[in-house]
């Protein structure tokens, strides 16, 4: 993977308890999330409502569901949508637990990994077409939720990254058409260059460099990349880089001629007017909208 992941477990509903048993007509509500999630049922049973989605999906123990592109959803203790966040213990019916974690990336909101996956992810836990892997990573999960245990939040925080690598994977393998970055991560000669570009994006890249970072002539690479990803490796490579300026200016720690020369521009007269043209901003926007929100 090109990317870092941060991964937080938590009860899935902002400012609410560490309590994640429910009973009777609970809800949890994403409102207000805006990173990717997930959601490990442990006992019980859950109905997930989502916007356009004419009924519910049933969830039951031991199955995952995850959203990639941090859609507004509701899991709820019954078939009907609740409103809001209602966090009860106590009610009728038996309990449903509830093991949730929101991944973030170093590099920020753009990613194309995210960006090539479906709104929803499920993996019944039934399902014997999932790896074993997967299977026992939810139960090793589950069962460390319960313990209580000792450093229980840093165990299942590190279990979470690796669910979610296995979650991608099941999705590789089960998928009847990848697109975009997925489908480009599995042609190895692809994702030779792909690694090298992320790895130094400053460098002097051209089609022809990169070519040969992936073994493959200049004409056939090029074809190739823009059949999988959409666009040329310059085009990705502009991008790219100018994802990464747009972090960096709202940090703030470094000058507008720095970051043209970390990313390999030779004037910051070069960087500005790439920058302009692949964001439709001025880098200077970016850094006083970064400054007066407190960013």
């Amino acid at each position: 993977m090109f990317y870092r992941t941060y991964c937080k477990t938590s009860d899935c509903a902002p400012g609410s308890t560490s309590r994640a048993a429910y009973c009777g007509a609970w809800a949890l509500d994403s409102t207000g999330n805006d990173r990717a999630i997930f959601h490990l049922i442990g006992r019980g049973q859950a109905w997930v409502h989502r916007e356009g989605a004419r009924e519910p999906m049933v969830v039951r123990g031991g199955d995952l569901v995850m959203f990639p592109h941090a859609s507004w959803h509701q899991l709820s203790g019954t078939p009907k949508r609740q409103p809001g966040i209602q966090l009860n213990a106590t009610g009728d019916g038996p309990f449903t637990t509830v093991l949730c974690a929101t991944v973030e990336f170093a590099a920020g909101g753009l990613n194309p990994v995210m960006q090539a996956l479906p709104e929803a992810i499920v993996v019944r836990s039934e399902d014997q077409s999932t790896s074993a892997e997967l299977h026992a990573l939810a139960r090793l999960m589950l069962a460390e939720f319960e313990s209580g245990a000792v450093g229980q939040q840093n165990v299942l925080d590190r279990l979470a990254e690796v669910m979610f690598v296995l979650v991608l994977r099941h999705h590789m393998q089960q998928a009847q058409e990848l697109k975009g970055f997925l489908a480009a991560l599995k042609d190895q000669r692809i994702v030779r260059a792909l690694a090298a570009l992320h790895h130094d994006p400053g460098q002097n890249w051209r089609v022809d460099t990169l070519a040969a970072e992936a073994g493959m002539s200049r004409t056939v690479f090029a074809e190739r990349f823009n059949v999988l990803l959409g666009e040329t490796p310059i085009q990705y490579l502009a991008a790219w880089r100018m994802h990464l300026a747009e972090n960096m200016l709202r940090e703030q720690r470094a000058s507008v001629a720095q970051i043209a020369e970390q990313l390999g521009y030779q004037t910051e007269t070069a960087f500005r007017r790439a920058f302009r043209r692949v964001r439709g901003v001025a880098p200077g926007d970016v850094r006083r909208r970064a400054r007066s929100s407190g960013a």
